[in-house]
C-alpha cells in the first residue's frame, strides 16, 4: 500500500526479456536466466502438498522468522533465520520493505535480503486469492508465491496475479528465482528480482521493471573463489537479541549493559576493542570499554560491561556500543548499534508512555485511501498501572476525518496484537491538529506485560505526528487490513502515539511522631498532643481518623477534617482533648491514623516511652472563659491570674493560626479575631502551672 505526503507512486511499464546474464558484483556473484546458454532450466517444484502453508501475511508485511533445518550460505557467511516478505522478498533480519523499493544494492535501510518479484503485492481485501507456501528440508528452502495480486486503491484492493518461487539451495549455494504465471501491473515501482548482502553496498540486481514470461528462471551463482577478503566486525544487538527501544525507571533498578558482536567476514579478527556509552541528548552519563578475541570467521561473543547504568533523568537516552576502527575492514557501518532506552518519573500520580520525543518532522504521514494505520509496542514503565486513555498527537487533519483509538493486549502471536481491550472513535472535530488525550471507554489496570496501541483512519487527509530525531525505538508499525507489520522507516522514525498511564490509587495515613513528646519524658501536668500526621500514598486525603492512648488507658479519637494533605506531606494534628497525667505509670504514648483499608498498616502509628506521676496537680487547671462566645469581631478572656505568658489559637486540625505573648501580670486579654475564618478554634494559654484552654467560636 502506498502512503500520502512522505511516498510518491511510481508506475511501470511491462518490459520484454531476453537471455541475459550480468555480474559480477563486488564478492563474485553472477546471474543467468533460462534463455542464456548454460542458464537455468526452468522447473517448477510444487510444494503446495509437501509444503507449510505460510499464515499472517496482508499489505506491506513480514511474517516469521523461520528457523531453518540447516543453514543456507550466503555471500561470506550462512542464514539461519528467514522472514518472508507479502512484497515477494526474503529477508534474513525482522525487516519490511515497502514502496517505493530500492535498487540494489542499496546500503542503509533493510539490507540482506533475496528479491524474487519485489513490487507492491498483498495478501489482503475481500476475496483475495493470494497463498504463500514453505519447504525447508537439510538440501534446500523453497518459498512459493501462489496467484498473489498486486496492491490496489480500488476496491476489493487488489489485482492481476503472480505466481513465483524463490530457492535456495544449500548444496551448491546457488538461488533461483522461477515464474510460473503473471497477469497485471504493479501501481508501484519494481518489480525487482536481485541480491543483497548485509553490507548493503555489495549486491546485484537481476531485473527492474520487467514482467516475466510463464516459464521464465533466473539464478544467481556464488563465486567458488570469492573477488573479496571480507574482514568485518559488526554489533549485532544491545541488551537482548532483536533490540529494540527499552523502558526504565529513573533512580531505578541498575541496568546491565550487554552486547552481542561477531566476525561477520571471511577473514579471523584479531583483539577487537568495544566501547559502551550512554548519553542524554548531548550530555555523556557513562562510558565503559572491553577488549574481545581473537574470533574466526563467523565467531560471535556476548559481553557485559562492568559498569551499570541508573538513569537519574527522566526523558530519552542512547545506549551506544561501537567497535574500534579495524584495519582493511569491508563495513564499517555495521561497528556501531544504538539502542533507545526511556527513563519515566514514577514518583508522578500519571504520565505519557511513549516512544516519540517532543520533536516531529511537520509531516507525518497518512495512508492513501483513508483506510490504514499505525500503531506503537508500548512498554509500561511499572506495574500495576492504571491505563486510562491513549495519547496522539495530530499533524494535520485537512479532511476532518474521525479516526479510531484501539489498545491491544500481547497475548497475539509471538507477543504481537492479541486480545482488543479497547477501542475508541475520534471525530473530526476531536482530532484536530495538535497534542491528544482521548480517555479509554474502559479504563483497566495492568498487571504485567506490554500493551499495543494503534491510531486507525476512518477518512482521508488526516496524519499523524512522527519523530524523526535519533534514537528510533524500533517499536513502530504500519496495520494495514487489520495486520500489523514493521513500520517500514522504523529504523528512523517513532510516531507520537503513546498511552496515558496512571498510578493506582493508594490510600495510605500515619502518625510519624509528636510535637513536644520525647522518649523518656516525665508528664505531670496536662498536655496537648499534637502529632504529626503524614500522607503515605498518592491521594490527596482528609476526613479520617486519629487516635491518641497512654498505656491501657482508654483511647481518645477525633477526627482529622482540615484541607486535604497532598501526597508525601504532613501536618501537625492537634487533639482538642488533653492528656491528664491521672495515673503514675511508665509505659507507650502512642498515636495512630485510622483510614478505612488502608494499604500499608505498617506505618501508622508512632510511639514514645513517657513516664506519668499523678498527684503534682490533682486539681486540673481551669477552663479558659471567653466572652462573647460565639464571637465576631474580639473575645475577652478573663480570670487570668497573672502568671500567663503566651497565648496561642489553633485551628481544628492542628495549625496554629494566631499567637501573641502575654504581659506580666496580666488579668485579662482582649483577642482580636476579625483575621480568623468562620469555624471552632482552641485557645490556649501557658502559665507555670501548665496550660489553660478554652473553645471558641467564631462567626462571620
Amino acid at each position: 500500500m502506498v502512503r500520502t505526503l512522505t511516498l510518491s507512486c511510481l508506475f511501470a511499464l511491462p518490459t520484454l526479456l531476453n537471455a541475459a546474464s550480468g555480474g559480477p558484483d563486488q564478492y563474485g556473484y553472477i546471474w543467468k536466466d533460462s534463455n542464456e546458454p548454460g542458464g537455468p532450466v526452468y522447473n517448477w517444484i510444487d510444494i503446495t502438498q509437501t509444503g507449510t502453508l505460510v499464515t499472517g501475511l496482508a499489505d506491506d508485511n513480514v511474517v516469521g522468522p523461520v528457523v531453518l533445518a540447516t543453514n543456507a550460505p550466503y555471500y561470506w557467511y550462512d542464514i539461519k533465520k528467514v522472514w518472508i516478505g507479502s512484497n515477494g522478498y526474503l529477508v534474513f533480519n525482522n525487516s519490511n520493505i515497502a514502496a517505493p523499493f530500492p535498487f540494489i544494492p542499496t546500503a542503509g535501510a533493510t539490507n540482506d535480503y533475496v528479491a524474487g518479484f519485489m513490487t507492491d503485492l498483498s495478501f489482503a481485501g475481500a476475496g483475495n486469492p493470494g497463498q504463500c507456501y514453505l519447504y525447508d528440508d537439510l538440501d534446500s528452502l523453497v518459498v512459493s508465491y501462489i496467484n498473489v495480486p498486486f496492491w490496489s486503491v480500488t476496491a476489493p484492493g487488489w489485482t492481476g496475479s503472480n505466481t513465483f518461487q524463490i530457492i535456495m539451495n544449500k548444496q551448491d549455494s546457488t538461488i533461483t528465482v522461477q515464474y510460473q504465471a503473471q497477469s497485471g501491473i504493479s501501481s508501484s515501482n519494481g518489480p525487482i528480482c536481485g541480491i543483497e548482502s548485509l553490507t548493503g553496498d555489495i549486491g546485484l540486481m537481476a531485473t527492474n521493471g520487467s514482467y516475466p514470461a510463464p516459464g521464465y528462471a533466473i539464478r544467481f551463482y556464488n563465486p567458488a573463489v570469492p573477488l573479496l577478503d571480507v574482514t568485518d566486525a559488526a554489533v549485532e544487538w544491545l541488551t537482548a537479541e532483536g533490540s529494540r527501544g527499552l523502558t526504565l525507571q529513573r533512580n531505578g533498578a541498575p541496568t546491565t549493559l550487554t552486547t552481542f558482536v561477531r566476525n561477520t567476514g571471511n577473514q579471523p579478527l584479531g583483539l577487537v576493542k568495544v566501547r559502551a556509552n550512554v548519553f542524554r541528548d548531548f550530555q555523556l552519563l557513562l562510558e565503559d570499554s572491553l577488549t574481545v578475541g581473537p574470533l574466526g570467521p563467523g565467531v560471535a561473543a556476548t559481553l557485559t560491561f562492568p559498569n551499570t547504568f541508573t538513569a537519574t533523568q527522566g526523558g530519552t537516552h542512547r545506549y551506544v556500543v561501537s567497535i574500534d576502527p579495524v584495519p582493511n575492514e569491508l563495513v564499517a557501518s555495521n561497528n556501531t548499534f544504538t539502542q533507545e532506552l526511556v527513563a519515566y518519573d514514577t514518583t508522578l500520580l500519571a504520565l505519557t508512555a511513549q516512544w516519540a520525543g517532543p520533536s516531529d518532522d511537520g509531516i507525518g504521514i497518512g495512508w492513501n485511501g483513508g483506510d490504514g494505520g499505525v500503531g506503537m509496542h508500548i512498554l509500561p514503565p511499572y506495574y500495576p498501572c492504571y491505563i486510562s486513555g491513549t495519547t496522539i498527537r495530530i499533524n494535520s487533519n485537512a479532511g476532518l476525518a474521525g479516526y479510531t483509538m484501539k489498545v491491544y493486549d500481547d497475548d497475539g502471536p509471538n507477543g504481537g496484537p492479541g486480545t482488543l481491550l479497547d477501542s475508541v472513535f475520534v471525530t473530526g472535530a476531536q482530532g484536530t491538529p495538535g497534542d491528544h488525550v482521548h480517555p479509554l471507554a474502559n479504563p483497566f489496570v495492568l498487571n504485567d506485560g506490554t500493551l499495543w496501541v494503534e491510531w486507525y483512519m476512518q477518512g482521508q487527509n488526516v496524519n499523524i505526528a512522527q519523530d524523526v530525531v535519533a534514537p528510533a525505538s524500533l517499536r513502530a508499525y504500519e496495520v494495514l487490513g487489520g495486520v500489523w507489520a514493521e513500520y517500514r522507516d522504523q529504523d528512523i522514525a517513532d510516531f507520537h502515539l503513546g498511552l496515558r498511564i496512571e498510578q493506582l490509587p493508594v490510600f495510605d495515613a500515619g502518625c510519624t511522631g509528636f510535637f513536644g513528646l520525647v522518649d523518656g519524658l516525665q508528664v505531670s501536668q496536662p498536655v496537648n498532643v499534637r502529632t504529626w500526621v503524614k500522607n503515605f500514598g498518592n491521594q490527596p486525603i482528609t476526613g479520617f481518623p486519629v487516635s491518641y492512648r497512654f498505656a491501657n488507658e482508654p483511647a481518645v479519637t477525633q477526627n482529622y477534617t482540615g484541607a486535604p494533605i497532598p501526597p508525601g506531606d504532613s501536618v501537625l494534628f492537634l487533639f482538642n482533648t488533653p492528656f491528664l497525667p491521672e495515673t503514675t505509670a511508665s509505659g507507650a504514648f502512642c498515636a495512630w491514623t485510622g483510614w478505612p483499608n488502608d494499604s500499608d498498616a505498617q506505618n501508622d502509628t508512632a510511639c514514645v516511652s513517657i513516664d506519668v506521676i499523678a498527684g503534682l496537680a490533682e486539681r486540673a487547671l481551669p477552663s479558659l472563659v471567653l466572652q462573647p462566645n460565639p464571637a465576631a469581631d474580639q473575645a475577652v478572656l478573663e480570670g487570668l491570674d497573672g502568671t500567663a505568658t503566651e497565648l496561642a489559637v489553633f485551628d481544628l486540625a492542628g495549625h496554629r493560626v494566631q499567637g501573641q505573648a502575654v504581659a506580666p501580670g496580666a488579668q485579662r486579654l482582649v483577642l482580636d479575631v476579625r483575621t480568623l475564618a468562620a469555624g471552632t478554634y482552641q485557645v490556649l494559654v501557658t502559665t507555670p502551672k501548665g496550660v489553660r484552654h478554652g473553645k471558641l467560636v467564631v462567626v462571620r
